[in-house]
């Protein structure tokens, strides 16, 4: 995923959100990982909720951030929603009150690694990496740490080999883009909005992305709960 200074290739582009570029950005950061993400056992859709009514699941990388996350945990608490933080264990470490924040409002962590690194760029590292992050995140949380989603969302075989001992890789199915500089809250919410499918899965991020992010969900949550929508965790793996 991306999030501040460790965006890359899509970090610095200049973004026309209209026409044709619009719908490739869409075609690349939703379309796509809906129809691939099954194809390596991931979850990008949850199960409908119980009561019947359509759920969105939220979940938010790069973190914990010290200006970020109370962004995101004053939101998610204004709108009664929860939400599924994939951390990052170097700043985890560095800021384990935050860790003990999100998890004390109700919040789930997921293993994000040890660096924000494609694995595509370091097969032979990235499965250690994530195997210290989990450590390090267990020890944090008191608990197991199931949920796992590689930088980016790039697997390679051995990492899935490693997920399916007993893990679970998370994807998504609904990226707005916040990490895209000239996105507006607006904009963001809109594209919320279009994407959403019940169950669906949405990736959004800590960092200097949550201000535009957070703006947005205080734009889309009130419209989607008025028209029946809930917004629980993502239920346990």
């Amino acid at each position: 995923m991306t999030a501040g200074g460790r965006v890359d290739e899509r970090a610095g582009e200049r973004v026309d959100l209209s026409g044709l570029t619009h719908r490739l950005i869409r075609l690349r950061d939703s379309r796509l990982p809906r129809v691939l993400g099954p194809l390596v056992g991931a979850t990008i859709c949850g199960e409908p909720h119980p009561d019947g009514r359509p759920a969105l699941y939220l979940t938010v990388d790069d973190g914990p951030d010290p200006e970020g996350t109370p962004r995101w945990l004053g939101a998610l608490d204004r709108h009664d929603a929860r939400a599924v933080f994939f951390l990052s264990a170097p700043q985890a470490e560095t800021r384990p009150d935050l860790v003990r924040a999100i998890t004390e409002a109700g919040h789930r962590v997921g293993n994000h690694g040890d660096a924000h690194r494609s694995a595509w760029r370091a097969p032979r590292t990235i499965v250690a990496g994530l195997a210290r992050a989990e450590r390090v995140l267990e020890d944090m949380t008191g608990g197991p740490v199931r949920d796992v989603r590689p930088p980016y969302g790039r697997v390679t075989p051995g990492m899935l080999r490693w997920i399916r001992g007993g893990r679970r890789l998370v994807l998504w199915d609904t990226m707005p883009g916040d990490f895209l500089p000239r996105r507006s809250p607006d904009r963001l919410a809109k594209e919320i909005a279009a994407l959403a499918r019940p169950g669906a899965v949405v990736v959004l991020h800590d960092g200097p992305p949550a201000a535009r992010a957070v703006a947005a969900l205080d734009l889309a949550l009130p419209r989607l709960h008025a028209a029946g929508w809930r917004f629980p965790a993502l239920p346990p793996a």
